[in-house]
C-alpha cells in the first residue's frame, strides 16, 4: 500500500505484510515477557496476514499442503488420544501456527524476512540485557532460563553474520548486525551455556563458508558441498555421542536433576511408551498432563512442578512418544528434507538469506537430539523449519524451470541461426 506523508507530501511505501509478519513474530519472540497476550497478538496478526490476500493465501496453503500433513496428523490423534481434549486444542493452534508459516512464504522474500528476523531478535537481546536478570551465575535475560537465553542468542548470532553480508541493506541495519556479532560471544559466555557455543560455531562456519561460495566454479562448490556434509555429519555424531555431557547442562541449567541416573530413567519412561504405540503414539500433547501418573512422577523425580512445561529433551524420543513414527517420519521429513534443499539451493544461489536459512536449519538439528525446539504451537523455530523447507522447494523448482528454459533455447538457437525456423 502506498500513502502520502502530509508533512512533505512524499510518497512512501508501507509493506503490510512485512509489518503483520514483522508483529506476529515478535509476540512469539518476548513471550516469556508478554505471557498469554504473546498467543493473542500473534493470532490477531497472523489472522489478518492470512485474510488481507485471501486468493494468494490458498495457493500458498494448495501448494504446499504436504508440510500440513503434519498438523494434520496431529489432530487426526485425538481419535485415539488419552486425552483427546488437550490434542484437538492444540493440535488447532500447532495448525494455525504452521498455515502461518506457509503464508509467509508467498507474501516475503527470503532477504525481507532475514531483515525481519535481525530487528526482531535484536530486541529480545536489547531488552535482555538492559532489564533481564542474573540467575545463580548465569545470565537469564528476559527469558527466565539461561538454556531459552543461550538459545535465543546462537539464532541472533547466526542472523548477525548473514546480516553482515547483505549488500541491499541499509547502513544502519549492517552496523547493527556487526555489533550484535560482536556481542554474541560474550553474551553466550554469560549464559553458561557449553551446549549453545559448541553448536553455534560450526553454524556459522556454515553461513561464511556458503557466502565464499559465490567466487567458486561448480566443481569446486561440489567439493565443497561434500565436505560440508561429511563435516555435519561428523559433528551430529559427536553431539549423539556427547548427548549426555550437553543434556546435563541443559538439565543443570533449568535446576533440574542431571546426573545419569535421571536421564536414564527420563528416556527410558521415553522408550517403554513408544515400544507399546510405535506407529501412533500416544496423541499429540498427550504425555505431560497434570494426574497422568508417569507424567507426574518424572516432574516430581526432577523436582518440577506438575504441570509445569517439561520434555524428554530429545525431540526423536519426546515426538515418537506422542505421535508415534508416522508423525515422527513427517517431521523429519521438514527437518532433514529441508536441510537438504536448502543446502543444495545455498549452493547454487549463494547469498545471505540463503546462507541463514541453512545455518539455522543446521543449528535446528544439532539441538534436536538434547532439546524440543519443534514441532509446537506458537513457535517461531517451528515456523522458520517450514519456511526454509517451502523456500528451498522453490528455489530448486525455480533453477528447475530455467535450466529447462535454456535448454529449450538451446535446441531453437541453431535452427534459428541456419535461417531453417523463423526468428
Amino acid at each position: 500500500m502506498i500513502t502520502r506523508s502530509p508533512a512533505h507530501g512524499h510518497y512512501i511505501t508501507v509493506n503490510f505484510a512485512a509489518v503483520l509478519t514483522f508483529l506476529a513474530l515478535a509476540a512469539l519472540v518476548l513471550n516469556a515477557m508478554l505471557g498469554s497476550m504473546a498467543a493473542l497478538v500473534f493470532m490477531v496478526c497472523g489472522g489478518l496476514l492470512i485474510l488481507t490476500n485471501i486468493p494468494q493465501s490458498l495457493d500458498s496453503v494448495m501448494r504446499w499442503w504436504i508440510v500440513l500433513l503434519l498438523p494434520a496428523y496431529c489432530l487426526l490423534s485425538a481419535l485415539w488420544s488419552q486425552y483427546p481434549d488437550n490434542t484437538l486444542r492444540y493440535g488447532l493452534q500447532l495448525t494455525f501456527t504452521l498455515i502461518v508459516a506457509v503464508v509467509i512464504t508467498g507474501r516475503m522474500s527470503t532477504t525481507t524476512l532475514m531483515r525481519g528476523l535481525f530487528v526482531v531478535y535484536a530486541i529480545g537481546v536489547v531488552l535482555s540485557v538492559v532489564i533481564g536478570r542474573n540467575g545463580g551465575g548465569a545470565w537469564l535475560g528476559i527469558f527466565g532460563s539461561k538454556n531459552a537465553f543461550a538459545a535465543h542468542i546462537a539464532v541472533f548470532a547466526l542472523i548477525a553474520v548473514a546480516m553482515i553480508a547483505d549488500k541491499g541493506a541499509h547502513p544502519l541495519l549492517r552496523i547493527g548486525a556487526i555489533g550484535g556479532a560482536l556481542i554474541s560471544g560474550p553474551l553466550l559466555i554469560l549464559a553458561q551455556s557449553a551446549g549453545a557455543i559448541m553448536m553455534v560455531v560450526p553454524c556459522i562456519i556454515i553461513i561464511v563458508l556458503v557466502l565464499l561460495t559465490g567466487r567458486l566454479s561448480p566443481q569446486q562448490k561440489l567439493f565443497l558441498g561434500i565436505f560440508m556434509a561429511i563435516a555435519l555429519a561428523a559433528l551430529t555424531l559427536v553431539v549423539v555421542t556427547m548427548g549426555d555431557t550437553l543434556l546435563a547442562d541443559a538439565l543443570e541449567g533449568s535446576g533440574k536433576d542431571p546426573t545419569l541416573t535421571g536421564r536414564t530413567e527420563l528416556w527410558a519412561t521415553g522408550f517403554s511408551f513408544i515400544a507399546e504405540r510405535p506407529l501412533q503414539g500416544l496423541g499429540y500433547r498427550a504425555f505431560w498432563v497434570s494426574g497422568f501418573a508417569p507424567a507426574e512422577e518424572l516432574w516430581a523425580m526432577f523436582l518440577v512442578p506438575s504441570g509445569a512445561g517439561f520434555n524428554f529433551h530429545n525431540t526423536y524420543i519426546s515426538n515418537a512418544v506422542e505421535i508415534g513414527f508416522i508423525g515422527l517420519a513427517l517431521q523429519i521429513m521438514i527437518m532433514y528434507g529441508g536441510a537438504a534443499m536448502i543446502g543444495a539451493y545455498a549452493m547454487a544461489r549463494p547469498n545471505a538469506a540463503n546462507a541463514l536459512l541453512l545455518g539455522m536449519q543446521v543449528l535446528m538439528i544439532l539441538r534436536s537430539f538434547i532439546e524440543v525446539e519443534v514441532f509446537f504451537e506458537f513457535s517461531i523455530r517451528s515456523m522458520l523449519a517450514v519456511c526454509t523447507f517451502i523456500y528451498a522447494a522453490q528455489g530448486l523448482l525455480t533453477l528447475r524451470a530455467e535450466a529447462k528454459a535454456r535448454e529449450r533455447a538451446g535446441n531453437v538457437y541453431p535452427y534459428q541461426r541456419k535461417g531453417l525456423i523463423d526468428a
